[in-house]
């Protein structure tokens, strides 16, 4: 971690600006503040990606909240076309500065130079393709894809450095650390998935009951084993495979089967 961090914090000095990706569904959770350290001089860009699966009310929200706080912060599908367009006013303000500097010394204009930082899985390498517009970065659905930084060159007015997801070696808030097994920025092989199974669903009971009706008829206060029943998920005996529930409720929620949903509210 000391040594990611380090390494990051040197190449952030070599960027005009940070675009950091944060998952519009729990984006404070899913914010590392040790990589706003590493990067704190330099102007910023907050992306709130895959808002086609958060709360939009949430997201609104979130917007407002952050502007309030003086951060620049877009909502955003990295899987969606027309990536630059949407982000080009912001970063044409936030490079303001070397602009003018170019003009002042009659420098030829240089390449933007962006850094994109951002925890496991909130769809960095996503970003830099779409951007790109071509397959410049590994993607997948999981965390620990992106293994290394790389430059990557946009046309000639970009230059765009991709980094390895990082995670904080630990979190004392506990419901952060929920938030980042539910949406998948945790290798799945290491958690209780049968607990956080449970603790998605009191979620849901509380926040969205009509998802889980909507989607299997289930009822506040029912058991997991209910959804089971409807979905015909059963052992040999006839009893409720918990193992294949569980990871159907949990797979269901990250691909936005159960619809719009946010785990964080600025409210809170």
């Amino acid at each position: 971690m000391a040594k990611a961090l380090k390494s990051l914090g040197e190449l952030s000095r070599l960027c005009d600006i940070i675009i950091e990706i944060a998952d519009a569904r729990a984006p404070e959770s899913t914010r590392n503040p040790l990589l706003m350290q590493a990067s704190a001089q330099k102007p910023r860009l907050l992306l709130l990606n895959k808002e086609d699966l958060a709360d939009p009310k949430a997201t609104d929200s979130w917007i407002a909240f952050y502007a309030d706080n003086g951060i620049a912060a877009k909502p955003l599908s990295a899987v969606k076309k027309g990536v630059y367009a949407l982000i080009g006013a912001c970063l044409a303000d936030l490079s303001k500065a070397k602009r003018e500097k170019e003009k002042r010394y009659g420098m030829k204009r240089q390449p933007l130079k962006l850094a994109v930082f951002g925890i496991p899985n909130v769809g960095k390498s996503t970003f830099v393709n779409s951007l790109a517009g071509k397959k410049a970065a590994r993607a997948a659905d999981r965390p620990g894809v992106t293994r290394a930084e790389q430059w990557i060159k946009i046309g000639n007015e970009i230059l765009l450095l991709d980094t390895p997801g990082i995670l904080p070696m630990n979190y004392e808030d506990r419901k952060k650390a929920v938030n980042l097994a539910l949406l998948g920025s945790i290798k799945e092989e290491v958690l209780p998935t049968s607990e956080l199974a449970s603790e998605l669903l009191a979620f849901l009971n509380e926040r969205y009951p009509d998802a889980l009706k909507d989607r299997y008829g289930y009822e506040a206060g029912e058991p997991l084993e209910a959804i089971a029943k409807r979905r015909g998920l059963l052992l040999k005996e006839g009893k409720p495979d918990i193992s294949r529930t569980v990871s159907l409720l949990l797979k269901e929620f990250r691909s936005g089967a159960l619809g719009r949903l946010s785990l964080e509210f600025p409210d809170a």
